[in-house]
């Protein structure tokens, strides 16, 4: 058995630059690994099948599952004809903008190269990834990056970034597509992370702090208010470093100081899914 942790991310910087012809969007993030993370654990089979068992749902039918859809493309690509069975235990909320089924897709990929020893580099895994989402690349690696295109194009960046992260999750699941869909193209590509990386290069979290950005907020306050609520609730507080991760629906909160977020989480109004981690 071979078993692989996958690992959330949150988004320092999101802004999107263009729609392309293709219909995807040109990005430009700042992605920071998080030690939350999910466990796979992969098996071989003897009878040619793909068995997916998870401790939380995570689709209506399992073969729309990121990982079966993974598991079915590598097995296709590379021949193979023994089976696998992948079991998912989920500590990443779902669809709440910490990457969590991009990691478990990314975890598939690095899972499989092992088991049937198909002696992919870290690269090729990451170039065979794009294709199940932007954020996939970037979780075959788990690196403080600058991430462009749309997902594929990845700069890591030569420092640490540690802090404990306080993630809070309004139990609204927000759909990405629909997010994108709604996007004001007249807004695209207004902000730099210039500041923001020279931030992290410091190590200054002052600065990191007051450069995080995220164009998508605005849109996905207006599909999900509650999103916006939990954000406002937070930083009447009087809290800094606050921010909503990919495109929702997790407010994410960055600070030196564990006891500052276990004061936060006292002081919430409703009963949100809280977890304290660490970036890495």
């Amino acid at each position: 058995m071979i078993k692989e942790k996958a690992y959330a991310k949150i988004n320092l910087f999101l802004n999107v630059l263009s729609k392309r012809l293709d219909g995807y969007h040109e990005m430009e993030m700042v992605m920071a690994p998080l030690n939350l993370h999910d466990v796979l654990k992969f098996e071989k089979l003897e009878e040619d099948k793909i068995e997916v068992v998870t401790n939380k749902e995570i689709t209506a039918k399992y073969t729309d599952n990121l990982v079966y859809k993974v598991a079915s493309f590598i097995k296709s690509e590379f021949e193979i004809e023994s089976g696998v069975r992948i079991h998912v235990e989920k500590n990443i909320p779902i669809a709440g903008g910490l990457a969590g089924g991009s990691a478990d897709a990314a975890a598939t990929i690095r899972g499989l190269n092992r088991l049937f020893g198909l002696g992919m580099n870290t690269e090729k895994m990451a170039q065979l990834g794009v294709g199940f989402g932007a954020d996939v690349p970037f979780c075959v690696h788990n690196k403080l990056a600058i991430v462009r295109g749309i997902g594929e194009k990845l700069h890591f960046l030569n420092t640490k970034f540690k802090t404990y992260v306080l993630l809070v999750n309004p139990k609204v699941p927000v759909l990405t597509k629909s997010v994108f869909e709604n996007l004001d193209p007249k807004e695209f590509g207004q902000k730099n992370y210039t500041n923001l990386i020279e931030g992290l290069k410091d190590k200054d979290i002052s600065r990191v702090i007051n450069n995080l950005y995220n164009f998508m907020e605005p849109t996905t306050f207006k599909l999900e208010p509650k999103v916006k609520e939990l954000k406002d609730e937070i930083q009447e507080m009087g809290t800094k470093g606050v921010l909503m991760s990919g495109s929702g629906s997790t407010i994410f909160v960055i600070c030196r100081k564990k006891k500052l977020l276990e004061d936060i989480i006292d002081g919430l109004s409703e009963n949100y899914l809280t977890i304290i981690t660490k970036t890495f």
